[in-house]
């Protein structure tokens, strides 16, 4: 684990610089007839200029109350920091974000070590860290409690321990409406497990994992009313609907959404190595579980920066690569993630 937090404070150490350069010079370019007057700005002054892009989040703004809040537990707990102990709302969406990135990443590196060797759960985990838009989780992004509560629903669910299962499934399900694809899967897994235990024991499992299910359904019922329209707008629909058009895919390799192309592609590549290199057919059909329930819940410009919810698929890459084409990857990530860090700020 020391190689992953060593490599996540050197990435985000580098991408910190890339962004505070990149806010540099672009304040130093002038309007057209004017003098370069911010071309001497300090440190402390593109700080200020990054938190105040934080304060300008949708996250920031939930938990000051500037917009209305929705039923995430990222945005109770900052809010909760936010009007009790009167923190800024930026530094607590930071705070609270880098938290559950490292909380995910640990919870990813115990998940893969139980299904591939040591050297598989690290590569993994690095792969999730130069991600392309890992950035975000490190920014005030509430993404990052998702990819912990779905890593450490699907740690404990391998690990039998179906209570802590089902709560987390239930905060989850509160904003993403993909755990209803993932809970065919885990009823198999809990039903594998239980198969010689006494109906009480498998009966009082399943309420585990329904109950709380059912309860988020009731508090975020608006979100799961629009189910249909959901699935509608998601990139599995988008890619099926574009079969019987004459342009075909085309419209996936334009410069909008190359990226999310790209991205798509890897993940997919990832979870379909998996079918092949995992000993337990659970574990080989996990990944490409996690894909569907991703392409068939999420827009197609929003793939990229939502792939690290379904992050177990890198398992399969890191498992099937030499080391020499995963450092490349790894590279890759790393240039494409900076490109994408400089351009945005």
């Amino acid at each position: 684990m020391w190689r992953v937090c060593l490599t996540l404070v050197a990435h985000r150490f580098f991408v910190l610089v890339v962004l505070l350069s990149s806010l540099y010079f672009s304040a130093s370019q002038p309007p057209e007839g004017t003098a370069n007057i911010a071309s001497g700005q300090s440190l402390p002054a593109l700080w200020e200029q990054l938190l105040t892009r934080v304060a300008g989040s949708k996250e920031a703004g939930q938990v000051s109350g500037s917009i209305a809040a929705n039923n995430d537990p990222f945005i109770w707990l900052g809010q909760l920091f936010h009007f009790k102990l009167g923190f800024r709302p930026e530094l607590i969406v930071l705070a609270l974000s880098n938290l559950f990135l490292l909380l995910f990443l640990l919870e990813l590196h115990l998940f893969v070590n139980s299904m591939a060797l040591p050297d598989v759960a690290v590569n993994t985990c690095i792969l999730a860290i130069l991600w392309l838009t890992s950035y975000e989780l490190s920014l005030g992004s509430s993404l990052s409690l998702s990819c912990f509560l779905t890593v450490i629903v699907l740690r404990s669910a391998n690990d039998d321990r179906w209570l802590i299962t089902g709560l987390c499934f239930g905060l989850l399900a509160l904003t993403k409406v993909f755990v209803l694809f993932l809970l065919p899967l885990l009823v198999i897994t809990l039903i594998g497990q239980n198969r010689y235990a006494s109906s009480d024991t498998l009966a009082r499992k399943l309420i585990y994992l329904v109950l709380p299910l059912g309860a988020s359904i009731y508090v975020s019922w608006e979100l799961y009313r629009n189910l249909k329209a959901v699935l509608a707008g998601s990139a599995l629909f988008n890619l099926i609907s574009s079969v019987d058009l004459q342009s075909a895919l085309s419209w996936t390799l334009t410069a909008t959404y190359l990226g999310q192309t790209i991205a798509l592609l890897v993940l997919l590549a990832g979870s379909v190595i998996c079918l092949f290199v995992f000993s337990t057919w659970i574990h080989r059909i996990l990944p490409l579980t996690l894909f569907f329930a991703l392409l068939a819940t999420t827009p197609y410009s929003d793939l990229a920066s939502s792939a690290l919810l379904i992050s177990p698929v890198f398992s399969g890459i890191a498992e099937a690569c030499a080391p020499p084409l995963l450092r490349g990857i790894q590279l890759l990530f790393l240039l494409f993630g900076s490109i994408e860090v400089f351009n945005l700020f």
